[in-house]
Formats: structure tokens, C-alpha cells, sequence
């Protein structure tokens, strides 16, 4: 697939900053990237530099991807596929050239959103602004903010990895990754290779807070992490994502179904108790047996402080294996939790905030820390940051975060897929005394799907031409369920195929005592006692 670069990000002046060594000029380095994207996306992120992560923020790289999703559609002029713009920072050697403005990141912005007829008419120099910004500062606050440097050095040239890979979900009204690009480039700085996108509808720009919508925000980021898990900087063992808001939820589905990611961290999504839409609970994907990584929950004081006089038990509460972080945060705003903490905004925006008393800068550094330390913990087991986060919060965020808990996690067991696979692999005799030392280890609840045994079962029994293995799978389903009478029905049916009349009898006589009303027990029962008396 031919990958389209955003113009944007080459536009952005490549003088240097200081020294007089001489200087890409503008249209050769075009050609040069043409030439990478002739080779492909991996391409454009060979080798380039090594070195240790310092604790000291580092250069920043950053690329703007154009892509297209072709298993998808939307609306687009005509265009198949679904685009998506791929935000990517991540670790880069030592540059001289000018790294990214505010307003470079305003105008990549631009193209997230739907702007009007207008705006796009006035031309690229009329940049459509976000409200937060055009209502939340002053024209003088505005015109400084627009030109003040940021942290990345556009199409530099990445470091050699391996770095741990960060995922992030954009929420509902912040739809652009302009919201978080501060956090991404921190974390970069900081050793981890980060990619995002915007959040859209299924079908248009328009989000809606609903199951299809959530569904598609899931699988724009499964695309996004696929592509970045190619990049040969990123170490594809050590994956963590981050969700905010309607991210959360996608983020916290993305966890629950991909067995690969190792670490989760929400910041004021509505997943700790239930949201009044009911998501991300009654999505297909939503399974809390399969929430068994790490995970850190930042989110308002007063919203967890309410919940917890009216709603009762957590996800976190409820959550058994892997550990458990909870960081409340003082704050009013939701926006605390994006980059325009970051701009020291005072006004109030309607739809977004009220006016301000104090500055948000200092949320906007506690929530950059608490992000890295957990990720450190977590994907490169740094017992310094593990150690932060269970401390008292004052001793690191002091006035900001009010209360962080831990609550230790059990190791997590294998997921019920695992076992039918163990199962499947190994047959159903091999795997049988690493099922007992399972379940020696972890309650049956946890290991086993009924439905999902009695499926493989029958795979077993009429379409993989494994009979006898099939047997002794519905045998292992009512040791495990005997309360079951389908388990019974189903290992009377798999004793009657192999000719073995009179388990079959003794199996449905169990499963008729365990529910009375079950027909097609009986009428096995009787077809079974007359060939039994009438022999063929």
C-alpha cells in the first residue's frame, strides 16, 4: 500500500538552530523521504543511533502518517477504506533542526475535525482553532502559545531500540491527539515509542457514545498498533496502552481481547464504576475474567468520592489478578487531563470547563509523572518508579494527587482460550494432568467456559474425527460443572456414539434428575432402553 505523508509536517522549516553547518534544504529532503517511502514504512526508521534512556528527557522524533484502513469504509469523497492519521513520536538521535511549533501541531490539528466551509476557504493561514483555545485564552495569550517550541523535531532520524510501545485512545470532544501531544512527547523523551489517532464515528465524523462507536475507536487503534508494532525500534514484548476518556473504555476493551498488551492506564474515563450509557460493559468484548494486567486509573477526586457513597464496588474492587493503582486527582476539570492543562488556561469554555482559580500546569506535570512511573513499573520493571507509586502521594505530588492505592494482584492464570487450545494441541490425555495442576492452582470459574468446552467437544466428537478424546473432554465437563444437566446430555451423546449404551443411560438419568424438564433426555432415554431390550 502506497503511504501518503502529511504535508504538514514537511513544511515545518528545517533551519538550524545553531552553528553554521550546512542545511537540507527543503525539496531534497522531500525526495529523500519519497525514496524511504518507496521502501516501504519500515523504511523510514532505520538504523540512526543508539544509547541508554537517560533520565533526562531526550530528542523527540515525530512523524504524521496517512493511511488507509481498505477492510473498512467511510465517507471520503468517493475514496474506499477508512483513513486514519497515524501520530507517532518516539525517541531520535541529537538534532539541530527546529523542532515543532504549537502551531504546527494546531494546523495538523485542523484536518481531525470537521471545520466549516468557511474556515477551510480562508486558506491554511486561518487556522480553524479548537475552542478551548480560541475561547480559553486571550489573543495576545494565543498569538505567544502559537509559536511557543515544543519537544519534537519533525521526520528526525529515530534511535536504535528496542523501546516499549504506547498506544493511546482519544476521548469524546477531544477527538484530536493535539490533546495529548505534550504527554506523548514526554513519554518519547522518555524511551517510549508512542502512536496515536483521531477518534471518528463508524460512519462519519460524528462520535457517538454508543456500541458501534466504541467498537470502531477499538479497532482504529488494533490498526494503529499494528502498524507501530512493525517499526524496528519498538520491542513488541513490552506494549502498554492508554486510554482517556471514551479511550478508557476502548483502551480497557483493547486489554481485555489483546492477550499481548502488558499494562493499561485510564485517566478520567467513566470504567472505575457504571456509566450511564452502560458502556464499556454490555459491549461483546467487555469480560472481566480476562482483565489480568496491570493497571493505573487516574481520574477526579470528587467523582470517586461520590461513587464510592453510591455505587459500592469498583472494577477495581472486583479486579483479582495483576496489580491494581488508583490516583485521585483535585481537580474540577476534565481537561486536567490533556495538554491545554499545560497552556495555563484561566477562561471557561462552554461544554468543556468553568472559569479557573488555580493554575493546571501542576496537574498537567503530576499526571506526565504518574504516567511514566507506571510504565516504568510496569514494561521495564524499574523498582525506583514502583516504589514512587506506592508511597505517600505527598511525597511526589503534593497537592495534587489527594490518594493513591495499590491493591496487589494475584499472578494471572491462563486465559479459558488458553486451556481449549492446551486441549486442542496436546489432546485431550496429554493435557489432562497440566488441567489438574491448573485448577490445584486457580478456582474452575476462572479456567473454564462451559459453552466453549462443550463446543470443543463436539469438534471432537462428529468434526475432527477425535471421538475418543471427545469423551473424555465432556467427561472433564461434568467433573467440573456437576450441577450441569447439559453437561450430562451432551457426555450421554458422546457415550452413545461410541457404542457405550449403558454410560450413555446412567449419563441422561443424570442430567433428567438435574433438570426434570429436559426432552431430549428422555426420548434418548427411551430409544436407549429399547435398543438395550431389542438388540440390532
Amino acid at each position: 500500500m502506497m503511504i501518503e505523508y502529511e504535508k504538514e509536517t514537511t513544511d515545518v522549516p528545517r533551519t538550524k538552530r545553531r552553528g553554521g553547518k550546512p542545511v537540507i534544504r527543503p525539496e531534497v529532503r522531500s525526495e529523500l523521504i519519497k525514496v524511504a517511502v518507496l521502501l516501504g514504512f519500515l523504511a523510514l526508521f532505520a538504523h540512526a543511533g543508539s544509547g541508554p534512556v537517560s533520565a533526562d528527557p531526550g530528542t523527540v522524533g515525530f512523524r504524521l502518517v496517512n493511511e488507509v484502513d481498505g477492510s473498512r469504509s467511510f465517507p471520503t469523497g468517493g475514496a474506499h477504506g477508512r483513513p486514519l492519521r497515524i501520530y507517532l513520536w518516539y525517541p531520535a538521535s541529537e538534532t539541530d533542526d527546529a523542532p515543532l511549533t504549537v502551531r504546527d501541531y494546531v494546523r495538523m490539528a485542523a484536518d481531525d475535525f470537521s471545520p466549516s466551509p468557511d474556515a477551510v476557504a480562508g486558506g491554511r493561514e486561518s487556522i480553524p482553532l479548537p475552542p478551548q483555545l480560541a475561547q480559553g485564552l486571550s489573543e495576545d495569550e494565543l498569538a505567544e502559545l502559537m509559536e511557543r517550541a515544543t519537544a519534537a523535531v519533525p521526520d528526525a532520524f529515530p534511535r536504535t531500540g528496542p523501546f516499549p510501545l504506547l498506544i493511546l485512545g482519544q476521548g469524546l470532544y477531544y477527538e484530536s491527539p493535539l490533546t495529548h501531544f505534550s504527554l506523548c512527547e514526554y513519554l518519547a523523551g522518555h524511551g517510549y515509542v508512542v502512536a496515536t489517532c483521531p477518534l471518528l464515528g463508524t460512519h462519519g465524523r460524528l462520535v457517538s457514545i454508543d456500541a458501534a462507536d466504541l467498537e470502531t475507536e477499538v479497532r482504529d487503534l488494533e490498526y494503529v498498533l499494528g502498524r507501530a508494532r512493525s517499526l524496528p525500534q519498538v520491542d513488541s514484548d513490552r506494549l502498554g496502552v492508554i486510554g482517556y476518556d471514551l479511550g478508557g473504555m476502548a483502551g480497557l476493551l483493547l486489554a481485555m481481547r489483546n492477550p499481548d498488551v502488558d499494562a493499561f492506564l485510564s485517566t478520567d474515563a467513566g470504567i472505575l464504576y457504571g456509566h450511564v450509557s452502560e458502556l464499556p460493559n454490555r459491549h461483546p468484548s467487555y469480560d472481566e475474567g480476562r482483565f489480568v494486567i496491570p493497571w493505573m486509573h487516574m481520574t477526579q477526586a470528587r467523582f470517586v468520592r461520590d461513587a464510592r457513597e453510591r455505587d459500592g464496588q469498583s472494577l477495581m474492587d472486583r479486579k483479582t489478578f495483576g496489580d491494581s493503582y488508583l490516583a485521585l486527582v483535585e481537580s474540577t476539570s476534565h481537561g486536567d487531563f490533556t495538554a491545554y492543562a499545560g497552556f495555563g488556561i484561566t477562561r471557561a469554555v462552554p461544554g468543556y470547563w468553568g472559569p479557573r482559580d488555580g493554575d493546571g500546569r501542576p496537574i498537567h506535570e503530576a499526571v506526565q509523572s504518574l504516567c511514566r512511573d507506571f510504565f516504568d513499573a510496569c514494561l521495564r520493571d524499574d523498582s525506583k518508579a514502583r516504589d514512587r507509586l506506592r508511597q505517600d502521594p505527598s511525597n511526589n505530588w503534593s497537592g495534587v494527587v489527594s490518594e493513591l492505592s495499590f491493591k496487589q494482584g494475584e499472578d494471572a492464570p491462563p486465559m479459558k482460550d488458553d486451556v481449549v487450545q492446551m486441549i486442542v494441541t496436546l489432546g485431550s490425555r496429554s493435557a489432562r494432568s497440566k488441567i489438574e495442576t491448573l485448577r490445584a492452582a486457580y478456582p474452575d470459574s476462572i479456567l473454564f467456559d462451559e459453552g466453549r468446552l462443550n463446543w470443543l467437544g463436539y469438534h471432537f466428537l462428529y468434526w475432527w474425527d477425535r471421538r475418543d478424546e471427545a469423551v473424555e473432554v465432556f467427561e472433564l465437563i461434568a467433573e467440573i460443572f456437576p450441577g450441569s444437566a447439559n453437561a450430562f446430555d451432551s457426555l450421554g451423546e458422546a457415550y452413545a456414539v461410541l457404542g457405550q449404551t449403558e454410560r450413555a443411560i446412567a449419563s441422561y438419568r443424570r442430567s433428567l434428575a438435574l433438570d426434570p424438564n429436559n426432552a431430549n433426555a428422555e426420548r434418548m432415554l427411551r430409544q436407549l432402553d429399547a435398543e438395550t431390550v431389542s438388540p440390532r
